[in-house]
């Protein structure tokens, strides 16, 4: 097939969304199927035209507009409307995408009887969300034939009714290194909605008993000056501030214990056998994390209350049980399973 995902970035930038369209194409591919990844170019160090094999990327030009952005993109698809008919898939990732470049053309969709599909990526922040991000989201589910849920707390605080819903996936280490005792690891951005702070006030406690223990903290974001100064003001001991770590797989393989939020980062610390804590300061990210299938098997998800993170952590040391469970979740949550979850969402 001919296959157009819509996304709002992509490679060579790191985040989320990013990493599993990635996966997902290199799925696809393997599969013999054309793709073309089409956006806006954000950095304008990143080339305008991309093409390796079946893989095309095209970035059209951004502006601080969004007026200009919706226009330049209803431009592209109407000149471009015999490569746009070619596609079998037109898939946009996220409701802001569909905004962008969907919604402007949605009459060339309609005209050439294109189906638009549509994948909901994660939340806002904003608790309880936004009544005209709802609204955004719920118009764009019935603008589109099918749409895939990342996590089950989106039907629910959304009221988008899903067609499919995906966790993401995964890919198994080819061996699992030796653990490191006492090495205790976070991954994910360093912000409020991770719940760090309130890791490395736990660890401040943690530290005074089990001194020969380290903190490692893979990632960066706005709180890293913030920690940082804690850290050096509190003279808080054992602490590693990695910054962005684009292969984490070492770490992880390394790590007694992870410290993570996020689904893809749950996925990769249980495909390494590890013991994941994650935390929730609001009753969103609470669903987010309880919703995910079979969690209380093979997790611990505690408020954010320093006893609390404690007592999972004291747990998470010797327990066993959950670690084989979450293992074999990793297994049954491969990219091959998410690439057939998107087939029976295309309905192929």
């Amino acid at each position: 097939m001919k296959i157009l995902f819509v996304t709002s970035n992509y490679l060579p930038h790191i985040g989320g969304v990013e990493r599993h369209l990635e996966q997902l194409c290199k799925v696809l591919l393997s599969d013999g199927h054309q793709i073309t990844i089409l956006m806006l170019q954000k950095d304008p160090d990143t080339k305008s035209y991309e093409k390796e094999g079946d893989l095309e990327i095209i970035r059209l030009p951004k502006s601080s507009s969004s007026l200009y952005n919706r226009w330049r993109s209803a431009s592209y698809f109407w000149r471009a409307y015999k490569k746009v008919s070619a596609y079998e898939i037109i898939h946009f990732h996220d409701f802001n995408t569909f905004y962008t470049f969907g919604l402007p053309a949605y009459p060339l969709f309609k005209l050439l009887a294109k189906k638009c599909f549509l994948t909901f990526h994660g939340w806002e922040g904003d608790v309880p969300p936004l009544p005209r991000v709802i609204q955004k989201r719920r118009f764009a589910a019935k603008c589109c034939s099918a749409n895939m849920a990342i996590g089950d707390f989106i039907e629910k605080w959304y009221g988008t009714k899903a067609d499919v819903v995906s966790y993401g996936g995964v890919n198994l280490p080819e061996q699992q290194a030796t653990v490191t005792k006492g090495e205790l690891l976070f991954v994910g951005r360093l912000a409020e909605d991770t719940g760090i702070l309130e890791y490395l006030k736990a660890w401040e406690v943690i530290v005074k008993r089990l001194p020969e223990h380290r903190f490692v903290l893979c990632g960066d974001g706005p709180l890293r000056n913030t920690l940082e100064t804690y850290v050096t003001k509190n003279k808080i001991p054992n602490v590693i501030f990695e910054g962005f770590v684009e292969d984490v797989d070492p770490y992880l393989a390394e790590a007694e214990v992870v410290f993570t939020s996020g689904y893809l980062g749950i996925l990769e610390a249980f495909s390494h056998k590890k013991n994941v804590i994650a935390l929730y300061d609001n009753p969103l990210k609470k669903d987010y994390l309880m919703m995910i299938p079979e969690q209380k098997e093979m997790m611990w998800v505690v408020n954010n209350e320093r006893d609390n993170i404690i007592a999972a952590l004291d747990e998470a040391f010797t327990d066993r049980e959950k670690q084989k469970v979450a293992y074999q979740y990793a297994q049954d949550h491969s990219w091959q399973k998410v690439k057939e979850d998107y087939y029976r969402l295309w309905r192929l």
